[in-house]
């Protein structure tokens, strides 16, 4: 039986304990309350790690103690080398910024072929979440020479990547380890830029393309036959994608099996968000409580559904121990996984198309936004606007593409008229 001044003593350490941590939430949102966070996003506008990124930043204020202003900032370049880079060695350290990088970034140091291009150390960032397990296709335009991955081992296919992405090093890892017959084409700006290729008939499909961009900008595009996933990258099938085949039962030998385990890990990793090393506990803290706390809000939820985008979270704990025990691999695995991301052939360069800018007063505007007519020169011009692809700002402001307006002075920034902008720049 505990005597009086032993309860007295329980009652007064438990109190300090509430107060001590009471005082670290107080401090940690005096740190927050009034600032303005960055969100950084190592891709360009219109893909699935901005919108991600978007959807997110729209919501996790709520959650951040002090209740912050979140600015998302667009840092794309090499893949996520160029975010990866800055978070690490430029960015500061005090929790004011956290950022959305590729989910090849926390591999690349250890089987990745950047040598001394990468100036980071994966385990020395904070890991602060992930918002979706991937699962990544292969997919075809319509009229390219074959249908199946099978197919894909016998004849030649054109593929168009970004340098240094999925999209690049998934079709040179299938090439070598289960001889499909892929030929790449690298050097375009974005996912984004190569699905525009692939319409434009430059390139025939697109290999490492997260199925929940897919379906939420292309299933429809599906549907019509346009445009055809022949394969699975991930370690199990997707539900939505039962008779698509996956690249994992094509692999024989069992060192191969673990090798791509460790390279189709990053599918795991999904949609992975990180701050810099050296940003004190608490605020590491409070941003993975915010980050886990967003993905249980259900405006947030509600949010991701409208978009048709995944969600299945990963902790910043989890994150973590993952990418620990991935570091810890043996070596001889390490090395496997790293021959397999060497093209044995020189990957080709793309010819980029440079995107036309033409300004002008908006003329019309169609079916809620999604097209606009605008004068250049005394003639109509035409350019398509997506809802999420196509980064829109009004008066310097992000907008919608709903707030575009008839009597608008725009630049538009597209392959060509008639074809989707990537960019549409409007005064206010």
């Amino acid at each position: 039986m505990k005597t009086p001044y032993r309860i007295s003593l329980a009652v007064f350490l438990a109190a300090g304990l509430a107060a001590s941590q009471s005082a670290a939430a107080d401090t940690v949102a005096d740190f927050y309350k009034g600032r303005s966070v960055t969100l950084m996003v190592s891709a360009g506008a219109g893909g699935g790690y901005d919108a991600y990124a978007r959807t997110l930043g729209r919501h996790i204020a709520r959650h951040i103690p002090g209740n912050p202003s979140i600015v998302v900032q667009n840092r794309p370049g090499a893949g996520g080398l160029v975010a990866a880079n800055y978070m690490y060695n430029v960015a500061v350290k005090d929790g004011s910024v956290f950022g959305a990088i590729h989910r090849n970034m926390p591999t690349d140091p250890l089987i990745g072929n950047k040598g001394n291009k990468i100036k980071y150390k994966t385990r020395e960032f904070n890991w602060i979440g992930s918002l979706n397990d991937e699962v990544s296709i292969c997919a075809h335009w319509k009229g390219a020479p074959i249908s199946s991955l099978k197919e894909a081992m016998e004849k030649e296919i054109i593929l168009g990547a970004e340098s240094n992405t999925d999209i690049e090093q998934f079709p040179v890892v299938l090439n070598n380890m289960i001889g499909t017959r892929f030929k790449i084409i690298t050097g375009y700006r974005s996912g984004t830029d190569v699905n525009l290729a692939m319409q434009r008939g430059e390139v025939q499909g697109r290999c490492g393309w997260s199925w929940s961009s897919f379906k939420s900008q292309y299933l429809q595009r599906w549907k019509n036959g346009e445009i055809f996933p022949f394969a699975q990258i991930a370690f199990a099938k997707h539900p939505d994608l039962p008779r698509i085949p996956l690249v994992m039962d094509f692999v024989k030998s069992a060192n191969d099996k673990k090798a791509l385990k460790i390279i189709f890990a990053r599918q795991a990793f999904g949609r992975p968000y990180f701050a810099p090393p050296g940003v004190p506990k608490d605020r590491v803290a409070a941003l993975r409580t915010a980050f886990t706390a967003t993905t249980r809000d259900p405006a947030f939820v509600k949010d991701i559904d409208r978009q048709k985008l995944e969600l299945n979270p990963m902790s910043g704990e989890q994150l973590q121990a993952l990418i620990e025990e991935l570091f810890d691999s043996p070596k001889e695995i390490l090395d496997l996984a790293q021959q397999a991301l060497l093209p044995r052939v020189a990957l080709a360069k793309a010819k980029l198309v440079p995107l036309k800018k033409d300004k002008g007063k908006v003329a019309e505007v169609q079916k809620g936004g999604r097209s606009i007519v605008f004068m250049v020169g005394g003639k109509k011009v035409k350019a398509k606007i997506s809802g999420s692809r196509t980064r829109i700002k009004i008066g310097g402001k992000d907008a919608k593409r709903g707030a575009l307006k008839a009597g608008m002075t725009c630049q538009v920034s597209y392959p060509a008229p008639g074809q989707e902008a990537t960019r549409v720049e409007c005064d206010g």
